[in-house]
C-alpha cells in the first residue's frame, strides 16, 4: 500500500514500482474475501462514525484508510462502505475534518457493483491522490482495475486522474495472454507491458501509445463497471512474439531457395521436436510486405535443426487465404508446441484465434492439437461481450465462455462438452480457416457434460 508520509516520488516511477508489484503478486488468481476488514488498532473517530451514519444509515465501514490531503497538515478519511445484508455493493466516502472535532462527508462515488460474489473494493489515500481499487475474481478469470483520483481545485470535485488494468494471463492455458496497460487521463499517454516466460526466458515488453482525451470525470459520476473505460483499457493486439530479427544464414537460404518472392513477417525459434534451435516463420509475399499485417496468401514455414547444426526445412502450411486480409499473424514455439496465432481488430470488436501443432508422436508430422478463439463484440448500447472457446482436438473436450457486460451488470455462463475427436489436421493440410472445423466442433446436445450461469 502507498504510504502516505512516503517522499514524493515522481509519478512515472510510482506507477512502475505499482506495476511490478501487482504483475509480482498477481501471477495467479488469489482467493479475494467479499469483506476486508479493517485493522485491529484502527478506530474510526466517533465524529467521523457519526457523519457516516447521517449520510449512509443503511451502510457500514468495511475498510478505512487515512492520508494526507494535498493542505500541509490536514488528514482525510477514505472509506469503503457495504450493506450489512447485501454484499456486493460498495460506496466509497472521503471524510474531511470540519473543526471542532466534527467530521464530514466530503466526497462519495455512485454504488459499486463489480459483479461476482468474490469481488473486493479497496480505497488507500496517498500524497498523489486517492486509490480506488476494484479486483473481479470468478474462477480462472481474474481483473484488477486501480483508478487515481486527484482533488480538484478550491470547491472542484475529486476527478478521475488515471487508471491501470492489470489481466494475467489463465492458469494452465498457454494459449492466454494477460496484459496491463495503464493511461494517463490527462494527457492521454498509454503503456502496455507484458513479462512472457512461455518460452523459458522472461521477455520484458512495452508498447507506448495515446487514447483520445475525456471530458474530466468526478469521483461521483463515474461507475467503476469492468466496461467505464474500455476505450482506454481493452487489450491491444498482443505485440510480436519474437519480433522478426537476423535469422541464421542457413535458415534464410533455405526460406530463400522455397520461396524467393517471400519475405519473413515473423519468427520464433525453440526446441520443437529435439534439443536444437527449431525456426518457425510466417511468410507473406513481398509485394504484400508493405501493408502491415497482411495475412492473405502468408504461409508458415518450419525448419528443424539438424544433428550437424544446420536447419531442415520440414513442414511448410497451407496459404491463409481465409477471408482476412488485415489480420495480423503470430508464430511462437514454447513448451515443444507451435502456436500459430491470427489477431484482427475493428472498431466494433476483434477476434483472435490460437492454433497449437505438436508431434504426436515424434516422428509423425506436426498436427493440430489445440484450437482457441476468443471474439470481443463492442456494441453501441455500452454492452460487451468476450466468447473464449477453446478445444483440446486429442481428447476432445471442449470449454467455451460467454461474459459480458450489459448495462453495468457482469453475466457470465460456461458450459462444457466432450466431443468425438476429429480426424488428425496436419499443419501441411491447413490453411488456418477455422470453419474448416466447424463440423467437427458443433456441439450435440447429448454430449454436453454440464453447464453453468452467473449474473448479478
Amino acid at each position: 500500500m502507498p504510504d502516505p508520509f512516503a517522499p514524493r516520488w515522481p509519478a512515472r516511477v510510482l506507477l512502475s514500482l505499482a506495476l511490478t508489484a501487482i504483475l509480482a503478486a498477481c501471477t495467479t488468481p488469489p482467493q479475494v474475501a467479499v469483506v476486508a476488514k479493517p485493522p485491529a488498532e484502527r478506530r474510526l473517530p466517533d465524529a467521523a462514525r457519526l457523519a457516516l451514519a447521517q449520510r449512509f444509515p443503511g451502510l457500514h465501514v468495511v475498510s478505512d484508510n487515512g492520508g494526507l490531503l494535498p493542505t500541509p497538515g490536514v488528514d482525510e478519511i477514505a472509506v469503503v462502505l457495504a450493506k450489512a445484508d447485501g454484499p456486493g455493493e460498495f460506496t466509497i466516502a472521503l471524510l474531511a475534518p470540519d473543526g471542532h472535532g466534527a467530521w464530514r462527508v466530503a466526497e462519495s462515488s455512485r454504488p459499486i457493483l463489480p459483479g461476482c460474489a468474490k469481488c473486493s473494493v479497496s480505497a488507500d489515500l496517498a500524497p498523489h491522490g486517492l486509490y480506488v481499487r476494484v479486483i473481479r475474481a470468478e474462477g480462472a478469470d481474474f481483473e484488477n482495475f486501480t483508478y487515481q483520483f486527484a482533488p480538484g481545485v478550491g470547491p472542484e470535485p475529486w476527478r478521475l486522474v488515471g487508471v491501470t488494468a492489470y489481466v494475467p494471463a489463465r492458469p494452465g492455458d498457454p494459449a492466454s495472454h494477460g496484459f496491463s496497460a495503464s493511461v494517463d487521463l490527462l494527457s492521454g499517454q498509454r503503456t502496455d507491458i507484458t513479462d512472457d516466460d512461455a518460452g523459458g526466458t522472461l521477455v520484458h515488453r512495452e508498447r507506448q501509445s495515446t487514447v483520445p482525451l475525456r471530458a474530466p470525470i468526478a469521483l461521483g459520476d463515474f461507475a467503476f463497471t469492468a466496461d467505464a473505460l474500455d476505450a482506454e483499457t481493452r487489450a491491444l493486439p498482443p505485440v510480436a512474439f519474437d519480433p522478426a530479427g537476423t535469422l541464421p544464414a542457413a535458415a534464410a537460404e533455405a526460406l530463400r531457395e522455397r520461396f524467393p518472392r517471400m519475405t519473413v513477417q515473423s519468427q520464433s525459434s525453440g526446441a520443437l521436436r529435439g534439443e536444437g534451435r527449431d525456426i518457425a516463420a510466417v511468410l507473406v509475399p513481398a509485394d504484400r510486405a508493405a501493408r502491415p499485417g497482411a495475412a492473405a496468401d502468408a504461409v508458415v514455414a518450419v525448419l528443424l535443426a539438424q544433428p550437424d547444426g544446420s536447419v531442415q526445412l520440414a513442414e511448410v502450411s497451407g496459404a491463409m487465404a481465409h477471408g482476412c486480409p488485415t489480420c495480423g499473424v503470430q508464430v511462437q514455439i514454447a513448451r515443444r508446441t507451435l502456436e500459430v496465432q491470427t489477431t484482427d481488430v475493428s472498431a466494433s470488436g476483434s477476434v483472435s484465434t490460437d492454433y497449437q501443432f505438436a508431434f504426436r508422436p515424434k516422428d509423425a508430422p506436426l498436427r493440430l492439437v489445440t484450437l482457441r478463439s476468443e471474439t470481443t463484440v463492442r456494441a453501441a448500447d455500452s454492452t460487451n461481450t468476450r466468447t473464449v472457446a477453446s478445444t483440446n482436438l486429442v481428447n476432445g473436450d471442449r470449454v467455451e465462455v460467454v461474459d459480458g457486460v450489459v448495462n453495468g451488470r457482469h453475466r457470465r455462463s460456461e458450459q462444457k462438452w466432450r466431443l468425438r475427436p476429429p480426424a488428425p489436421v496436419r499443419l501441411s493440410d491447413f490453411t488456418f480457416d477455422p470453419t474448416r472445423l466447424d463440423d467437427d466442433l458443433r456441439p450435440a446436445p447429448a454430449v454436453a457434460t454440464g453447464a453453468s450461469l452467473s449474473g448479478s
